[in-house]
């Protein structure tokens, strides 16, 4: 559960500007009595007849006033309660209706109240509040002395009977409560009334609503493309252009391609046949010949018949090599044709792409413009910049229907009065009510108890003496681990070590440094690890356990928020810290408040500075 507001009147030291503190979820910092909000909060949360005798005797304003208190919260049903209770002798209980959009009466007597808190609303029970909930200075080490827990006599209040004058001003002050009260009631029905008929008229327009809000995501849609639309609306005929450009770049890929498929035939047919007197056939048969016709010279002229005959073998050599010079020679008019070609298709391949740029220069200066580097990312954009245009449209004319019909006119003029006169009313009301405001029923109740009052006074009550503890007074530190075991529902051993990687963390902070880690022995004895060495708790002066003692209290609040969604109440117990530990533990507080609520009772500026809501 987490409070939303606390309401209070006659209580002094717990009066806030209007009456009322205003609470939200996370770290909550309160400009009041730590001491007093917290006995304020435990008897309306655990209402007891002993109250009455309670709060009057350790707040009561002067005049005689007696003290009244609110608080509404959500429980973990997720319903939204009110309480209001008159230490005087009245309590309510209300449950806030979705359906009526009001607040309906639950039960009006002590016990019935404090049974279904404790049920539907999940109100932790005292022992748990105490005990992992609750960090009070007055449980500080230092501030806990032998003579103050054995025991004290208590002296209640004695009920005296009113003079003339006293009943006389106390049913005067009543009856023009009473006046408030009905008005107040009057005020309260009417704001029934509006609130039922403004919560007909917004389902009316909640359709409106849709409207605006598929509008307001289909322009923040075409605000996100403006870009690309200020860049494409540049363009005329887009879709002709975009189809010219797929139709140059399948012309470009067709025309290099062909012209890849010329260049490698030509290759293949006009090698460079090279040097004529590298070509073996050409020297041979030229080898050949001469040797022949040296060969019958050389026969002729020694008279060798035989030899001379080999000089017709120098006709068939010489046809071999004039063949093979042929041959070389038709190879060479080949390759030089193959580099015409080859220049030819070199200078066709530029003609080819300095087209195909001319012709998709524009689309391609857009695609540059977008960020784009292909067509279909082009393409893409151009979709997306068209659908969002549509759907924008689509929605504004949706908008134009509904605001052109007279009934959804006439039920958004009837919301604007309804509204305005909510706020009236709710004006008048904070005026008529102030921070309480009690029903005409229970001051009825009031004035007839002041009645019989006056009829029969009471007789005078005999003081209490509380009974003296037995046993030694419980070690500060041993007693925060047995009450957080308690409320956590474990051990003190479990809770030890469930919080010591958190105390370890703070207690440095905290001390500035001169404490650097924490230890539990098997029998619940803690010691400090300090200057190079083991210090046991019970040995540190009082201002050291406190700051152990601070350590562990919030190990324990941070395990106990963790177990569910509730509060926790905290008072002015980091004061005599210095800037910078209090500045450690505000940081701290804000973070483990994410899973709950932290009410914080104090004016020091470092925790409201880090506070996630101040309430003054």
């Amino acid at each position: 559960m987490l409070l939303l507001e606390i309401a209070s009147q006659g209580v002094r030291g717990l009066a806030p500007a209007g009456g009322r503190f205003t609470l939200k979820a996370g770290y909550n910092v309160v400009a009041a009595d730590g001491l007093l909000l917290r006995r304020v909060l435990e008897a309306l949360l655990h209402p007891d007849p002993g109250d009455a005798e309670a709060i009057p005797r350790a707040a009561a304003a002067p005049g005689g006033a007696t003290p009244r208190a609110g608080l509404t919260l959500v429980g973990d049903d997720g319903i939204t309660y009110r309480l209001l209770r008159d230490f005087g002798g009245g309590c309510q209980l209300h449950r806030f209706d979705p359906t009526r959009r009001a607040f309906a009466l639950v039960a009006q007597d002590l016990p019935a109240v404090a049974a279904f808190l404790a049920a539907g609303p999940g109100v932790p029970p005292p022992d748990r509040l105490r005990g992992g909930l609750l960090l009070a200075a007055a449980e500080m080490p230092s501030r806990q002395l032998a003579a103050g827990l054995r025991g004290a006599t208590v002296a209640p209040p004695v009920r005296r009977a009113l003079s003339p004058e006293e009943a006389e001003r106390k049913r005067a002050a009543l009856r023009a409560e009473l006046e408030k009260a009905k008005a107040a009631e009057a005020i309260q029905s009417r704001l029934d009334e509006l609130q039922s008929q403004l919560f007909r008229l917004e389902e009316v327009s909640k359709g409106g609503e849709k409207i605006r809000e598929g509008l307001s995501a289909s322009e923040a849609a075409l605000a996100d493309l403006a870009r690309a639309a200020e860049s494409l609306d540049r363009v005329a005929d887009l879709d002709r252009k975009l189809a010219a450009f797929e139709k140059a770049a399948a012309k470009r890929d067709e025309s290099l391609a062909r012209l890849e498929a010329d260049r490698a035939a030509a290759e293949q047919a006009g090698r460079d046949p090279g040097p004529p007197w590298k070509d073996p056939q050409i020297v041979g048969g030229a080898a050949a010949g001469l040797v022949a016709v040296g060969l019958g010279l050389a026969g002729a002229s020694t008279g060798q018949t035989g030899l001379r005959y080999l000089a017709l073998l120098d006709v068939p050599a010489f046809g071999l090599s004039a063949w093979a010079a042929l041959r070389w020679v038709s190879a060479r008019e080949a390759f030089e044709q193959t580099g015409r070609r080859r220049r030819l298709a070199g200078d066709r391949e530029r003609k080819v792409l300095e087209q195909y740029e001319r012709d998709t220069a524009e689309v391609k200066g857009l695609m540059k413009a977008l960020g784009v580097g292909a067509l279909p990312d082009l393409r893409e954009v151009v979709g997306r910049l068209a659908d969002a245009r549509a759907v924008a449209a689509e929605w504004r004319q949706r908008q134009e229907s509904w605001e052109a019909s007279p009934e959804n006119r006439q039920a958004a003029a009837e919301k604007e009065r309804a509204q305005a006169e909510i706020a009236d009313l709710e004006r008048r009301l904070a005026d008529q009510a102030g921070g309480y405001q009690r029903d005409a029923r229970s001051v009825e109740m009031e004035l007839e108890r002041l009645e019989v009052d006056l009829a029969s006074p009471p007789p005078p009550a005999a003081p209490l003496v509380a009974p003296a503890l037995s046993g030694p007074p419980v070690e500060p530190l041993r007693a925060a681990l047995e009450r957080g075991a308690a409320s956590l529902g474990g051990t003190p051993a479990e809770v030890a070590r469930a919080i010591q990687p958190r105390v370890g963390q703070i207690l440095p902070a905290i001390s500035g440094q001169r404490f650097s880690a924490v230890f539990w022995d098997e029998r619940g004895n803690v010691s400090v690890q300090g200057g190079g060495r083991s210090l046991q708790a019970a040995s540190l002066p009082p201002i050291d356990r406190d700051l152990l003692w601070l350590a562990v209290k919030v190990g324990v609040l941070e395990q106990a928020l963790s177990r569910g969604r509730t509060f926790a109440l905290l008072d002015d117990a980091f004061a005599s810290l210095p800037d910078g530990a209090r500045r450690a533990l505000a940081g701290l507080l804000k973070q483990i408040a994410r899973s709950g609520q932290i009410v914080h009772a104090t004016q020091d500026p470092v925790c409201r500075q880090a506070a996630d809501h101040q309430a003054a």
